[in-house]
Formats: structure tokens, C-alpha cells, sequence
């Protein structure tokens, strides 16, 4: 009988720790977009640096862009992969970057928003910002921390 308790405690243990929350896990939204590399554009590998999880807030440059200014928004990168989080929308996760600039990498959202977000690091590696523009090169506004 002693045995078959450890054995349930141990089982339950393991559905505790299987179903825990992990903040990282990306690709968990509905929506996933994998750009399609076109000619001349070269892979982008996001730094070391910045995957994790940044809060941060947009600032509007364009007026009409697609968020309200001051909106907040977590962006979570991970396996040069971007989840998108902005208030009052829905996530998405934005696969296969471009290389833009040796501190920047853009990913496409060209299967549901219409939007490139760039993705920056400062010289030492921190999150500068992440720029948006639209998928015909209009810079819309950007996300800081």
C-alpha cells in the first residue's frame, strides 16, 4: 500500500510540473506567420542578448497606425522567433527574420496584420527599440522600454 502512494504522489508531481506555466514558450499564439526570404534578403539571426521576454510602450509617429500611442505590449523572442502581445489585440508569432543591419533583424507579419517589426540591439547588446512600419516600407511608429 506505501508503495502505491509514492507512486500516486510521484505521478501527481509530474502533472504539476508538466502543466506549470513557462513565460518563454513561443509560438503559443493562434497565429503563426513564417516569411518567405525574396531575393537579396539575407537570414537574420536575432543576438544572444535579447531573447526573453521586454515590456514595452509604442509611441506614435504616423497618425492612423495600427496602435493607439502609449499602448503597452510585450514582445517574447526565443529561437529567432517574435510573439507579439499588444493590448486589446490578438498574439501572434512571427517566424524566419531578415537581417536588416548588423544590429537589427525585421520580422514580416505579410499573412494577418500587414506589418514589419524591427528589432534593434544597442551596442551593448540591450533592446534599443523595435520599429514599425508596414509591409510597403512605411515606418508607422516604435515600441521602447
Amino acid at each position: 500500500m506505501k508503495n502505491y502512494k509514492v507512486l500516486i504522489l510521484s505521478s501527481l508531481f509530474l502533472v504539476f510540473l508538466s502543466c506549470s506555466s513557462n513565460n518563454t514558450v513561443v509560438g503559443s499564439c493562434a497565429t503563426t506567420c513564417t516569411y518567405t526570404l525574396t531575393a537579396g534578403e539575407t537570414a537574420g539571426t536575432v543576438p544572444a542578448s535579447l531573447v526573453g521576454t521586454h515590456t514595452v510602450t509604442y509611441t506614435e509617429i504616423v497618425a492612423g497606425a495600427p496602435f493607439a500611442n502609449g499602448v503597452s505590449a510585450t514582445f517574447t523572442i526565443a529561437n529567432n522567433e517574435l510573439t507579439v502581445e499588444i493590448d486589446g489585440m490578438e498574439c501572434i508569432t512571427l517566424q524566419n527574420p531578415i537581417q536588416t543591419s548588423a544590429s537589427e533583424v525585421t520580422f514580416v507579419d505579410d499573412c494577418r496584420d500587414n506589418l514589419k517589426y524591427a528589432v534593434s540591439a544597442t551596442q551593448s547588446g540591450a533592446l534599443n527599440e523595435i520599429n514599425v512600419s508596414s509591409t510597403s516600407n512605411q515606418f508607422l511608429g516604435q515600441f521602447t522600454e
